[in-house]
């Protein structure tokens, strides 16, 4: 029970670090300025910033250093990018499928993996 406690509550705060990338973007988007990639940029980090909090603090219950955790949470997120993009490929660009194919595989197939890197690597304990 507590994997699957833990793995929706991962669940829960990719969709807040994904709410918080769409709103701090169209913030930004809408009151300055900036360059739509300028702002997607800040935006990332924001999210970034506060998927690394509450899963730390909320998901996997962590007391480590949070210094140390930092740089595995980064390369576990990179990684989940990576996995995202090598299946955009072959949907897309070896299989010929849809690009929402392509999606809704990266949907089913990377939170798993990011899950299992966060939980057995990034915030073990």
């Amino acid at each position: 029970m507590a994997l699957a406690r833990a793995f929706v509550r991962f669940a829960v705060v990719g969709a807040i670090a994904t709410a918080i990338h769409a709103a701090v973007f169209a913030v930004l988007i809408e009151t300055t300025r900036i360059d739509p990639v300028a702002a997607t940029v800040v935006a990332f980090a924001v999210a970034f910033a506060a998927g690394f909090v509450l899963n730390r603090r909320w998901t996997f219950g962590s007391r480590a250093a949070p210094a140390a955790q930092l740089p595995r949470y980064l390369a576990a997120q990179l990684a989940g990018l990576a996995l995202s993009a090598a299946i955009m490929h072959v949907a897309v660009h070896l299989q010929r499928w849809s690009p929402y194919a392509g999606l809704a595989l990266s949907i089913a197939l990377v939170p798993p993996v990011t899950f299992a890197l966060s939980r057995w690597w990034v915030f073990r304990n």
